[in-house]
């Protein structure tokens, strides 16, 4: 950087490059110079018109010359030589002017004011120049023409020294105001750096997410609209990609938040490390991420993306001592295929995300019937929210039986949901109810309905245990034990008549938790059954540490005895079960075949539309006549 002459040195540099530095400098010099110029065509113009010819041959001159020094030198940035020569000029034709006709010596004057033009224009350091040249050509040219005995004792020494006291007064006032202002300037500039510091802090906080580093929802939104944009006008493909993980919340809830935020940091630089470059990576909030790729070869690439994402985020998580494994569901909208403004590429690419997590696919392109479906798992989900209250749910019984004796040992209660005139398959709605947690209200007055029933059932003489199915929300919720007790307390029923269906894998999930609400349960006097037995992952060591009554083996393990199935399962579970002394009961029983390959291998019950389909409680209780039972056992038999 080149100095700025007049500037303090510590600014020197800040703001302005070499170049433009320089070429401000030429520019103030040349101004400088033309208020000279135009001073000494005035004095021409002046002096001629007052017949003071030699003086105006003078200031002719001078200004010729000042002219002709600028125009050759416009473009040089030598700062120092071209005010030199200008000033030298100026002073002496200003010394001239002022000798030439004792009429003129008034013309010195300009002297002082001349001081003040260069250092409001050029600085101080350039004024003192301007001060020290004229200095010595007044005295030099004035011992010339007068010498020093002639000079003292004349008048033009007592205005040559008025003239220098006024020049040093001007200056030094100059430079006394210049150094006030520097240092109100480097105040100034060392509040503008620190405003443009904060403000870079806050454009950092505003446009970037503060636990990542990536780009938040804000300057997301901003960048997808210019790439959208720029898609639509070049026609040229770009996708964007939402990511959402599954099983972070199970993070946060057992390893806690701090180690859920370094799992989140990890995902970042995973999503950085694979896709900078051609792709930007943000996140939206809590454990959703989006990528945006523009400029795409062809569509078939995004599938490779999405197919990458899925790849990179599954690989195992290690914090510290602690490994754990997470998945990620991916949904992705192409645009301008499949959408044309920014808001519908992030609707779309979100509806894309849901249907992937819903179906467990890994990654979804979208296509319009997601839309369709999206629309009515909404209206589903909005119904669903005030069901409860409008007293839409309801329950249905479907029996059970003894394969052994025909009689009909008790029920599972079933729920069931009428909206609009339309029964609505459970298969719809009951994972809708443990997405919004709202499974929790309904289990609850699930257990309040079959011990109302069940007392109603108690005073018109029958004496039946009812199943209830118990949701892995609902076995977790504190509040759990507390539900059966004050519903058994609320309608006086024996706690024996109630038989809790828990699925296996809920089980295991936490097993000194199950052990202990299990056992709760068996305080109580209540049974307990593992439904769809064989379907999770359970094993023989989880299996003899939970204490329960009886298995239920899966449908699934069942339908195809024996067309397409030995019955091998189902005979390894009934054996399994045996061996640990707990009963056996197989769902979806449907036909004879069916019900002789269980009793020949010593299963202990059974439900199904064999026996009979889900029905109203009114409808149930015929089946609680133990002889009905024996007669279709016995028709098996024959």
């Amino acid at each position: 950087m080149i100095r700025d002459w007049g500037k303090p040195a510590e600014l020197q540099g800040t703001f302005v490059e070499t170049n433009s530095a320089e070429e401000l400098r030429a520019r103030r010099v040349w101004r400088f110079m033309i208020v000279l110029w135009l001073t000494w065509v005035f004095f021409a113009i002046f002096l001629w018109f007052r017949e003071y010819s030699d003086a105006a041959r003078v200031c002719v001159a001078a200004s010729l010359t000042i002219l002709l020094i600028n125009l050759f030198q416009r473009k040089d940035h030598n700062f120092r030589r071209i005010m030199s020569l200008n000033l030298a000029v100026s002073a002496g034709g200003l010394f001239a002017v002022s000798v030439s006709d004792p009429a003129m010596h008034g013309t010195m004057l300009f002297y002082p004011v001349s001081i003040l033009v260069a250092s409001q224009l050029l600085g101080v350091r350039a004024a003192l120049t301007w001060f020290i040249i004229n200095l010595f050509a007044f005295t030099g040219f004035s011992l010339f023409v007068h010498g020093l005995d002639q000079l003292v004792s004349t008048s033009v020494f007592d205005e040559l020294v008025l003239l220098l006291g006024v020049a040093a007064c001007t200056y030094f006032c100059c430079q006394q105001g210049e150094e006030y202002y520097q240092q109100r300037t480097v105040a100034l500039i060392e509040l503008s750096e620190d405003l443009r510091r904060k403000s870079k802090s806050l454009e950092i906080l505003a446009t970037t997410d503060a636990l990542t580093g990536l780009v938040n929802r804000f300057q997301f939104q901003e960048r997808l609209k210019a790439v959208v944009d720029d898609a639509i006008r070049t026609s040229k493909p770009m996708a964007l990609f939402l990511i959402d993980m599954d099983g972070f919340k199970e993070i946060n809830d057992t390893l806690g938040h701090p180690t859920g935020d370094e799992a989140l940091i990890v995902i970042a630089t995973r999503l950085i490390d694979e896709f900078a470059g051609r792709s930007e990576v943000a996140r939206l909030g809590g454990d959703e991420f989006c990528i945006i790729s523009a400029d795409l070869e062809t569509t078939d690439e995004a599938e490779q993306i999405a197919e990458r994402v899925g790849h990179t985020l599954a690989q195992r998580y290690r914090l510290g001592d602690t490994e754990f494994a997470l998945g990620a569901s991916v949904g992705y909208c192409i645009c301008p295929e499949q959408a044309t403004t920014s808001e519908d590429v992030l609707a779309f690419a979100d509806t894309a995300m849901f249907h992937a997590k819903e179906h467990r696919l890994g990654f979804a392109r979208y296509d319009r019937g997601m839309t369709d479906r999206l629309i009515e798992y909404r209206n589903i989900q909005e119904k669903l929210s005030v069901a409860l209250e409008r007293d839409e749910f309801f329950l249905v019984y479907q029996p059970k039986a003894d394969l052994h004796t025909g009689v009909v040992t008790g029920a599972e209660a079933l729920l069931r949901w009428r909206s609009e005139n339309e029964i609505i398959p459970p298969l719809r709605f009951i994972h809708l109810l443990e997405r919004s947690r709202e499974i929790l209200p309904v289990s609850n007055w699930v257990i309040r309905q079959v011990c109302r029933q069940l007392a109603q059932w108690n005073a018109q003489g029958y004496s039946m245990t009812i199943s209830v199915n118990v949701s892995p929300l609902q076995f977790n919720d504190p509040g759990f034990i507390d539900c059966i007790v004050d519903s058994l307390n609320d309608y006086s029923v024996d706690p024996r008549q109630l038989d809790f269906e828990i699925t296996e894998g809920l089980l295991i999930d936490d097993i000194p938790l199950a052990v202990e609400k299990l056992d709760s349960i068996k305080q109580l006097g209540a049974s307990i059954s593992i439904d769809d037995f064989g379907t999770g992952f359970s094993s023989l060591s989880y299996l003899r540490q939970f204490p329960v009554d009886r298995l239920k083996i899966d449908r699934a393990f069942v339908k195809d005895i024996p067309d397409l199935d030995d019955g091998v399962i189902a005979s390894s579970i009934v054996g399994l079960a045996k061996s640990l002394g707990l009963a056996v009961l197989a769902e979806g029983v449907e036909t004879e075949e069916q019900i002789r390959f269980l009793r020949w291998q010593d299963c202990d019950e059974y439900q199904g539309y064999y026996l009979s389909e889900p029905v109203p409680p009114e409808e149930v209780v015929a089946f609680f006549e133990p002889t009905e039972i024996r007669s279709a056992i016995q028709l098996v038999e024959e």
